[in-house]
């Protein structure tokens, strides 16, 4: 347990080697071209020889890190320009059917709004595809962004900038370059957003707050020409354990109903998914 995979969509998604965040997933799916690693404290599976921990989480109190690197591309069919707005974009678990949320849920989204102010859990009770989560540019610990090399965002990169990169679905040309991957093991990525707010200088939960107002978000947009850099980790959901505390201590597992549990970056209406990171413990569950 558990078996975690990644990719472009629901049912396109590629076993990944937890912990091994030196060598990310490639990920290029209709809307998004980027990296993408997992990580998980004290990992295990029965089946395989896998890594329990990486440097990462030395002198850091993090059970999970879940950071991708990579440029939005300009898809969005509402906009002149077909750039997604930071009011398009959510970070978000998701179920396939319902779940049993546990006794005393509402203490436990109050607790999760407290730490990201844009949390929404009003998707917690549909029977189909069930959601919790945030706008991606408020969920995510850690926002980092460059320009990348160079400002040519027409999706027609050269052939040379695909020599060594193993591409995984291609519904769409990669936007490339992404650039190579620094931040793994103790070389954490920090917060810098002064390219989108350069007469800021803000920590992470300000920003946070600062992107919590529509109208701030819809005024900002992911430009195709820029690398976004994010991690998303916490340390009150323990993935390896499948228990959550939460100001209510719970099991996943329960909450789950037997159901791979997948973290989706996808527009409002859930029509484009950027990527898709599932945690599979159907092992475990039947148990």
């Amino acid at each position: 347990m558990p078996l975690v995979k990644i990719g472009p969509t629901y049912t396109s998604l590629q076993k990944y080697n937890v912990n091994d965040d030196k060598h990310p997933l490639f990920v290029n799916s209709s809307h998004f071209t980027g990296y993408i690693t997992v990580r998980l404290q004290n990992f295990h599976h029965k089946n395989d020889l896998v890594k329990k921990s990486c440097s990462y989480f030395e002198n850091h109190r993090r059970y999970f890190s879940f950071q991708f690197q990579g440029r939005f591309k300009p898809t969005n069919p509402n906009r002149d320009d077909h750039f997604w707005t930071f009011d398009d974009l959510l970070f978000c678990g998701e179920t396939e059917s319902s779940i049993n949320p546990p006794m005393g849920a509402s203490l436990a989204v109050k607790f999760a709004n407290f730490i990201d102010p844009g949390f929404n859990a009003d998707g917690m009770f549909l029977e189909k595809k069930p959601w919790a989560g945030s706008w991606l540019i408020c969920g995510m610990n850690v926002v980092k962004v460059w320009k990348a090399d160079y400002d040519d965002f027409s999706m027609k990169p050269q052939k040379n900038d695909l020599k060594s990169i193993p591409t995984f679905d291609n519904p769409s040309p990669p936007l490339l370059p992404i650039e190579p991957w620094n931040y793994y093991g103790k070389n954490h990525v920090e917060e810098d957003t002064k390219l989108i707010l350069p007469d800021k200088d803000l920590k992470s939960s300000n920003r946070r707050n600062y992107f919590i107002n529509p109208s701030v978000r819809q005024d900002h947009v992911f430009d195709p020409s820029h690398i976004y850099c994010c991690d998303f980790f916490n340390n009150f959901t323990n993935f390896s354990t499948m228990n959550a505390e939460m100001i209510i201590n719970f099991s996943i597992s329960k909450v789950l109903r037997n159901q791979p549990l997948r973290f989706v970056c996808r527009n409002k209406e859930g029509d484009a998914i950027f990527f898709v990171i599932e945690i599979d413990y159907s092992d475990l569950l039947s148990n």
